[in-house]
């Protein structure tokens, strides 16, 4: 059927996903997964559009995988819009990006800006049927020494587009990237949707609908933005041209869904409407009912358990910093929206009742949600429940302060944070919606101050800081080399630089057996020896690529400088320390492996420390483990021990390692290839396989372990719980 907003006929989500992706797979593209949302990049939290997984392949001036051309349906988190979510028709937090996708050598497949202007005008007039005069394109208006896209203009007219269709606008509507700050990046051109002159009724009364595409209205619907990434962005902002230009396209399928069904916000589209209907219901209220604040706040909650839904599902967990951080306050934000009085006003929980209509929605197509079902509603439930016990206090006393002036003191937000778990975030939305300001400046002092004490009080070993000089360097060349794999001792080690310290100085040397604190593995501690001048090694760490060694020295520092020089240090790693720490860390594997197969898939390593007397493996579980599954679990790691299977690894490109089911973190960065960990199985002893993404050190046969013991199993978190065990001689 067809409707006077959208006269075509109207298609689902998933009839639109699957000829977005038929479309492309046609015309040479390879289909690719969707990378999880915890991109392998340091600049980012989340993935956030479809290219962060293929972002290397635009400097590339070698072969490329996929042909030059891939396809893919990516998850996305993006927080920009955050305070728009359920006050427009088109915003969201997380979605679907539909995207086509090209880089390297045109001559083996990529293509450039004709290619993709024409692919991306056939799919939306021939595939979608949408009508031609109600589309309309951008393209780059030029700025500076960056030129107007003439190119993408003379294109669009060739397509059809009337020149009166084609709108340029500026850097900050089409100049798309980099991504994280860094990378590829250049001039695109958005695809619009004439959403017709009516006025949705959603609209207040002298609201402005929209005259223009790129003004601050909604008629003109930007759903499809075509990317040309043909510079490299460096750190400062320096753009460098690419070898080889590419193609970079993304559509939402939320906002596509709202334009082929012929509704008036992607929340009444089949993406959003059951969950919408969800969260109605458990405040009582049918969906034709639900007007103003009301409806606002169900399209709040809806979106934010859908990305927490997702989320979850791959590994994340709420928590105090980075993405943990982001997920708590998206969840907070949807306990008070749906708690807050003038709205939805639910008085029970009901997030996890709204995540599983989000699990029944979407799990067809991603069944990672139906299989860490449980994870997720025990995670929603018992933060819920966490942040409701304090919830209305701090709800009074926002209301109690937001009345005594035009400005919230920084330290009352802070106490408000503090004590009551207010994100400052929601602080904030919460004072504009009263006409106050909030002193975000003395916010940030409290926050400085708590780091600062907290700093004091760590237990952890002090990196290169106040209490070191300037590197001074000794020689010239690559420098960390790791042997530690091999051996425990180098002869013929050249120092590279060196810092002073108050107990001595930090080295680092071109190669080097030390392994430096990294994976939840201390450090390896020993001798770096020159001159017949010792050192005792008391901590080693990176900074950056390098690894730097803190030394203790016994003796004159000059001549084991003058050593450190002309390659005649000996470093050697303390075996007594080392060897055990490994044992520790083999073991966490095992036990890792032993959690997943007795409690249950959803365990998740939420942190650890591998150390020479002990290791310590926090998880996320939702109750107390029995005393046979605790038993279950030991024995399962001692079976092993008995066995005397082999420990190996191999470098394996970060693909294939997670294709071939290797364990990696929520949010740990990794690079192109990864050293991948193998403890075979024992099919009849009913031993999984143990296989993890690991830089640390392992023995080489299960049966180096010895005696393996669990000491305790403790609930340090929600949904977070710790168990420390033994092996070999340790007590």
């Amino acid at each position: 059927m067809t409707s006077p907003m959208n006269p075509v006929a109207s298609r689902s989500a998933s009839e639109l996903r699957r000829a977005f992706l038929d479309f492309f797979v046609a015309r040479g593209h390879t289909l690719v997964p969707s990378a999880p949302l915890a991109p392998n990049d340091p600049t980012l939290l989340f993935t956030t559009a479809g290219m962060v997984q293929f972002k290397p392949y635009y400097s590339a001036t070698g072969d490329v995988p996929y042909g030059g051309r891939a396809v893919s349906v990516q998850k996305c988190l993006r927080l920009t819009d955050l305070e728009n979510v359920g006050h427009t028709p088109r915003h969201d937090t997380f979605f679907e990006m539909l995207g086509n996708f090209s880089f390297g050598d045109p001559k083996k497949g990529a293509y450039f800006k004709e290619e993709a202007i024409a692919y991306a005008w056939e799919f939306v007039t021939q595939e979608l049927k949408l009508p031609a005069e109600r589309v309309y394109a951008s393209i780059f208006e030029g700025e500076g020494k960056l030129p107007r896209d003439d190119e993408a203009a003379a294109l669009w007219r060739r397509m059809g587009l009337p020149s009166n269709h084609v709108v340029a606008l500026g850097r900050a509507d089409n100049f798309w990237g980099p991504a994280g700050g860094q990378g590829p990046c250049g001039p695109c051109s958005e695809i619009y949707f004439d959403l017709g002159e009516e006025r949705p009724s959603y609209l207040a009364a002298g609201a402005f609908w929209g005259e223009r595409p790129g003004d601050a209205g909604d008629r003109y619907m930007e759903f499809w933005n075509l990317v040309f990434p043909q510079f490299d962005a460096a750190p400062d902002g320096a753009l460098t041209p690419l070898a080889r230009p590419g193609i970079d396209t993304g559509m939402g399928i939320e906002r596509l869904a709202m334009i082929v069904q012929g509704k008036s916000t992607i929340f009444d589209t089949d993406v959003f409407a059951p969950l919408v209907e969800r969260v109605l219901a458990r405040a009582g209220h049918a969906p034709h009912q639900a007007l103003g604040p009301i409806a606002r706040d169900a399209r709040i909650v809806a979106d934010h358990v859908r990305a927490l839904t997702f989320a979850i599902a791959e590994g994340a967990l709420p928590g105090n910093e980075g993405a943990g951080y982001v997920l708590r306050r998206l969840l907070r934000r949807a306990v008070t929206r749906g708690r807050a009085n003038g709205g939805l006003a639910i008085r029970e929980p009901f997030l996890a009742s709204c995540a599983e209509r989000a699990i029944e929605v979407f799990g067809g197509h991603y069944p990672e949600l139906t299989q860490h079902r449980k994870e997720i509603l025990d995670v929603l439930e018992r933060e819920e429940s966490k942040f409701i016990e304090t919830f209305e206090a701090g709800l009074a006393r926002l209301d109690e302060l937001l009345v005594q002036g035009q400005e919230l003191a920084g330290d009352d937000a802070f106490a408000l944070h503090d004590t009551y778990g207010f994100p400052i975030e929601l602080t904030e939305e919460f004072a504009a919606e009263r006409g106050v300001r909030v002193d975000r400046a003395g916010f940030e002092r409290a926050m400085a101050t708590q780091r600062d004490r907290a700093r004091t009080g760590s237990k952890f070993a002090k990196r290169g800081g106040p209490d070191t000089g300037p590197w001074t360097e000794i020689s010239a060349g690559p420098d960390s080399a790791f042997l530690g794999y091999e051996t425990l001792r180098a002869s013929g080690v050249v120092a590279r630089r060196w810092r002073p310290t108050a107990e001595g100085i930090e080295v680092v040397l071109d190669r080097t057996p030390f392994y430096a604190e990294s994976g939840g593995q201390v450090a390896d501690r020993g001798r770096i020896l020159g001159a017949d001048v010792a050192t005792e090694a008391t901590h080693v760490f990176r900074e950056g690529e390098q690894i730097v060694h803190r030394l203790r020295l016994q003796g004159d520092r000059e001549p084991w400088l003058a050593a450190a020089a002309t390659g005649r240090l000996e470093a050697e790693v303390d075996p007594a320390h080392r060897l055990p720490t490994q044992r520790h860390h083999t073991a966490t594997h095992l036990l890792h492996a032993a959690l997943r197969s007795t409690l249950g898939t959803h365990v998740r390593q939420a942190g650890s420390l591998v150390a020479p007397d002990r290791l310590r493996f926090d998880y996320t579980h939702f109750e107390a483990a029995r005393p046979e599954q605790l038993a279950a679990i030991e024995r399962m790691v001692t079976e092993w021990v008995l066995r005397n299977v082999p420990v190996s690894w191999e470098i394996l490109p970060l693909e294939k390692a997670k294709g071939m089911g290797a364990m990696a973190l929520f949010g740990e960065k990794y690079g192109a290839e990864v050293r991948v960990v193998t403890v075979p199985g024992v099919d009849e002893a009913g031993i999984p396989t143990s296989r993890e993404l690991c830089g640390g050190t392992h023995v080489s046969r299960t049966g180096d372990l010895g005696a393996f013991v669990l000491v305790s199993d403790t609930a340090i978190a929600s949904g977070v719980r710790r168990v420390e065990a033994l092996c070999g001689g340790s007590r």
